[in-house]
């Protein structure tokens, strides 16, 4: 594993530095937290949770169980979660794709979503293209109901 990449075996997680920089396609087992502001090139997978950090990029598609996608990331791919998805404020994605619930925070951008779930948009946000069957519910923002303890 590479140095900037730490394991924590109890919680089966793996932690990555912040404004690291990663070239190749990263697959993990497990769950991941990742900094702030680090760019990954290509595509990640992850069999656990997912907390992409705030003003982290991924230039490729993600995968993983479930995902929160904290402030001012960016997804330039698709996003396919299993259990649900969360869209922190200013988030960006090219495509969600969840089979479970999918929540998006203000500011947020997101080109085309898919949720077998509830799709719950909050405050003001653009998304592009809904694809059909998925239940959509707006709210404003003193009614979010995010949950604290992802």
């Amino acid at each position: 594993m590479v140095s900037f990449i730490k394991y924590h075996p109890r919680s089966n997680t793996y932690v990555i530095e912040k404004r690291a920089f990663l070239y190749e396609n990263l697959t993990l087992d497990g769950n991941v937290i990742v900094g702030q502001e680090v760019k990954f090139w290509k595509n990640l997978t992850v069999t656990g949770r997912l907390e992409l950090g705030k003003g982290s990029v991924v230039r490729g598609n993600v995968k993983a169980r479930s995902a929160l996608v904290c402030s001012r990331a960016k997804i330039l791919g698709n996003i396919e979660t299993i259990s649900e998805l969360f869209l922190l404020d200013k988030a960006k994605i090219s495509a969600a794709a969840c089979q479970g619930d999918i929540r998006v925070r203000p500011g947020c951008v997101i080109d085309s979503v898919k949720a077998d779930g509830t799709l719950e948009i909050v405050g003001k946000a653009l998304v592009r293209k809904v694809e059909p069957l998925t239940k959509v519910v707006i709210r404003g923002e003193e009614q979010s109901v995010f949950p604290t303890n992802f």
